[in-house]
This record gives structure tokens, sequence and C-alpha cells, in this order.
């Protein structure tokens, strides 16, 4: 994907003018965790889908204490396929990997995959959520509160711009090795391609992802990650009043870091929380974004050029940022423009080929650890067995095949290396640049709290939700019993014509045989339920 830097950089800087007055932002140094800039950091807000990347990171977290696997068929519940969309509509008792999972989530921000992995991995939706509470906890989100797994609007849900930085450095951290989740352009799910929520992906040159979120009371949100020069910067803004103004604002604050060595001599992890509660921004929405989206995270695509004006020098600094010669006045821009009614639109993104997902089982599904609300009422989900993959199309679910079997190499977008100093406690030695990329749990000074993310440390029966799941009792072994009844029927003559040299009578079965016969049909396992008919997935379009 290739953008032009400097003519995104003048298309900034005359489409939008000033930033909304009512929201925060914060962009940070992702390898020294030092704040390049800021505006109520602290300050909390309502996080819409950016809670998403907790639900995220809880997962990948399973996968690496080999508690769940990416192949891992997670069956949707009722309460799964129920939420309010966005969604992707998936059936209860239908399954889906968690692979393809992570990906539909983080890329269409789908509120009803989010449920199908917090069940998934905490085995019901209440222990998820005390899960992601102790989680942020540890790794000091002061600022925060989760009450869902998918950013449905709660008014005590809240998390601020300071935490939603501190995650995104322990998602970039602690799994580099999966940052394809977060960046990816699209995804296809049967003849739909799902664009990733994120207006910066594909547009913006060197972006690396992360997550997006809406809801009327909170604006318009994203946390957004770019890697320039040997440098990753994370910007968070929450609070835009349309999603064109929150990725032309995210991009300006990315361009003025990328311009910037050093900022407020102070680490994201040192801002002391602000004790705020977050509040409603509804009516500003409303009333000066033009009315607020159906969709959480809508992402328009407009005109496809614009008439830019050119900036004569480097009074701005801008073409010394890029490194690229100024464009010439009236040059034509295929970025961004303003809507006659002053409104910005985005334009189309550069071209990507989407990932092919799937709903359904792959083959590495019946050896992968099951789910923990399989391990948790296996009488009523389905567990391991027969059952087909419900695939969309062939050639997708061959290309879902293929793309989960593919070993994951470490990625120099979306992750940082491990060689970093962000955070690292005084006395703890940075792991080698030899083993960039490749590391444990990322450590936050003066924020973590070890211990914390534990089961005693949860609700009661939180637990379960985190324990290594159990293994599967064994079936008792199938008795074949000697049935003395069905030989000696076969050996007895026509009625009234006894066999010469044998005995005109047999003797009946013995008790032992007959016990035996019934305790082996009683322990033989009830019938597996027939599979799911062929979904039709559906998905919003945010109109």
């Amino acid at each position: 994907m290739i953008v032009s830097r400097s003519c995104f950089a003048l298309a900034l800087g005359l489409a939008f003018a000033a930033p909304a007055s009512a929201g925060t932002s914060i962009v940070v140094d992702a390898a020294s965790g030092e704040v390049l800039s800021s505006e109520n950091p602290t300050q909390a807000w309502h996080p819409a889908s950016t809670t998403k990347m907790m639900t995220a990171y809880l997962a990948l977290k399973a996968v690496r204490e080999r508690r769940l696997g990416l192949q891992t068929a997670i069956p949707a519940s009722k309460r799964a396929a129920s939420q309010p969309r966005v969604k992707v509509y998936i059936r209860a008792g239908q399954e889906v990997t968690l692979d393809n999972a992570l990906r539909i989530m983080m890329v269409k921000s789908a509120n009803d995959i989010a449920y199908v992995i917090a069940e998934g991995v905490g085995g019901d939706v209440e222990s998820f959520v005390s899960m992601m509470n102790a989680e942020a906890q540890r790794l000091g989100m002061r600022d925060t509160v989760f009450t869902n797994p998918n950013g449905w609007h709660d008014p005590a849900q809240q998390t601020s711009a300071r935490d939603l930085a501190i995650l995104a450095l322990a998602l970039m951290r602690d799994f580099p090795d999966y940052s394809d989740y977060w960046n990816t352009q699209a995804v296809q799910l049967g003849k739909q391609v799902l664009q990733n929520t994120n207006g910066l992906v594909g547009r913006y040159p060197g972006v690396s992802g992360m997550k997006t979120g809406f809801v009327c009371a909170s604006g318009f949100n994203v946390v957004a990650t770019a890697t320039r020069g040997g440098r990753t910067l994370i910007a968070v803004v929450l609070g835009s009043l349309s999603g064109a103004e929150r990725t032309v604002k995210a991009a300006q604050l990315l361009d003025e870091g990328f311009g910037r060595w050093s900022g407020g001599g102070y680490a994201v992890a040192s801002l002391s929380p602000s004790g705020t509660r977050a509040v409603s921004i509804c009516d500003d929405v409303r009333r000066k974004g033009g009315g607020a989206a159906l969709a959480d995270d809508a992402d328009i695509a407009g005109p496809l050029s614009g008439q830019l004006v050119a900036v004569g020098g480097n009074a701005d600094g801008i073409n010394d940022r890029f490194g690229a010669a100024a464009p010439q006045a009236s040059q034509t821009s295929s970025l961004l423009t303003r809507a006659p009614s002053g409104r910005i639109v985005l334009g189309p993104r550069a071209q990507a080929t989407p990932v092919p997902v799937a709903f359904g089982r792959t083959s590495g599904s019946a050896s992968a650890p099951l789910a923990a609300n399989v391990v948790k009422d296996p009488a009523s989900q389905i567990a391991r067995g027969e059952a087909s993959t419900i695939a969309p199309s062939a050639p997708v679910a061959a290309g879902v095949a293929g793309v989960a079997n593919a070993r994951r190499a470490a990625a120099s977008a979306g992750g940082i290396p491990a060689a970093t100093s962000a955070f690292a406690p005084a006395g703890v030695p940075t792991q080698p640049a030899a083993d960039a990329f490749r590391s444990g749990p990322l450590q936050l000074s003066g924020s973590v709290q070890p211990g914390t993310a534990t089961p005693s440390s949860l609700r009661p029966g939180a637990a379960a939700g985190i324990r290594p799941a159990a293994k599967p009792a064994a079936r008792p072994p199938l008795v074949k019993p000697k049935n003395t009844a069905s030989k000696a029927a076969e050996s007895k003559p026509a009625a009234g014509k006894p066999a010469a040299g044998k005995a005109a009578t047999a003797k009946p079965p013995a008790p032992q045989a007959k016990a035996s016969t019934e305790a082996a049909a009683r322990s033989l396992p009830p019938a597996r339920p027939k599979p799911a008919a062929k979904p039709k997935p559906k998905t919003d379009d945010g109109a």
C-alpha cells in the first residue's frame, strides 16, 4: 500500500482546522514510553469498541498459556448471537475458530463475535469481565472499568487516553507475532468483504493498527499506531464528532509526533489517574457531527479527489518531516476532501487482498484445547466430533486453512522490539536486541501490580474462567457380552421339528451377561446434535 506522505500531510492541514473541544488525546513513543503530546490524557471517557483490545489481549494470553488454541472451535451461545449491530450474524450453535474470530472482531468490530470470544476464553461473560478488570489493574489502567467485552454503551464503563495507550503498548509488546490481527485492511466472509473500521489503514503511510470505537455518548474514538523511520508511535483520540474527523486528527497527531524527538520528559505510566467519571457527549455528536451513525464504526467513502493548494517552502516543517517535495498547486489528491455541507470525507483506500475467514472448524480443531464454555457446560454445547465446517464457500475455506497453518513470524510493523526500555522497572535489565520481538510480559514502571490478575483476585466463581481446561473424562470401555440367547435362537429348529442330535431347548442367558449389557448401553454417549445449517452472513454498511 503506497500513499503519498506529503500530499496527505498537506490535505490534513487544509481539511481539518481544530480538534473537537470535548475530546482527549495522547501520543506516545512506543520504544521509550515517553509522552510526546497530550490533551487531558487522564480524563475518563467511554471506550466504545476500543474495549475489544482488552478482549483480544486476554484471548492471546490464553493462547500463550496453552489454555486455548488458535484453532479451538468456539460455539456461539444465544446470548452472543443476540448482540446488537455491528455484527456478522453468527447463529447460536455455530462454531468459529479463535483465529477467525479475532480477525473478524478486530477488523469489522463485530459485537456478536466479541461475546463468542469472551465465552470461549472465560466460560461465561461475567467471568470474562472480571478477568478484564483484573488485567487492567495489573497493567496499571487506573481510570478503566469494564462491564462488557464488546464496548456496547454502559454508563459505568470507562477508560482514558492514557489507559488505552498502555493497553496498546501491552498488545504490541507481549504479542508482536499477532500484529496482523489489528493491522489487516479487510477480511472476506463468503461474498462479503469487510473493510477495517480504522480509516488510517490503507490511507496513512506506515500505519500498523489498531482499533476504533463509536457510541453516541463517546463520540468517535481511535487508537492508531504507525511506524516510520524506525520509530513506532501510538496516538489515541477520543471524542471526535465524526469518523473522518477522528481519522484526520489521529493522522495530524502522528505527523507532529514523527516531527519531534522528545516530549515532556515523562512516561505515560507516570501520569496520575484523574478520578473523573466519563460523561456523555451525545448532544454534541448529534448537533455538530450531523447525527449519530447507525453503525459502531462508520467508514465514509465519498468524493475521490479534492483540490489542494501547496504550501511553499518549509515554513510549517511538513516537507522536512517527510523528505519529499511539495506537490504543485492545484494537484489532485484522492485522500480526502470536504463535502458541500462542510463535513470531511475520506477517499478510497489503497488496494489490498482481503484475508479469507469463515465459520466452522479447521483440520486442527479436533486436537486443539476445548473452549472454556464447552468445558463448563458440555451437555449443552458442541465439543469435539464430526461436525462439518460451516464455510461460506470452498475457496474461502481453503484460504482459511492456508492462513491458519502458516507459520507466524515476528512483525516489524505493529510490534515493539524486546530491547525497548518503555516501562522497564529500575534494576530489571531489558532483553538483548538478538531476542527482539520475542519477549515476556510487559512491565510497567510504577503501575504493574504482580499477582493481581489471579483467580484469588477475582469475584467468587470467576476463577473457573482462567483455570486450565480440564481433560475430558475417558469413556468406559465398551463391554461386548456373550449373548448366548441369540446363539440359542439361531440353533433352535422350527416349531415341532427338533434338530437331530441337539437339545430341543436352549439355556437362558446368564444374569451377569444381561446386567453387563444394560450397563454398557447406559455408558454410551448421547447422540450428537445435527450440524447447524449453512449460514448466510450479513454485515452492516454503517449507513
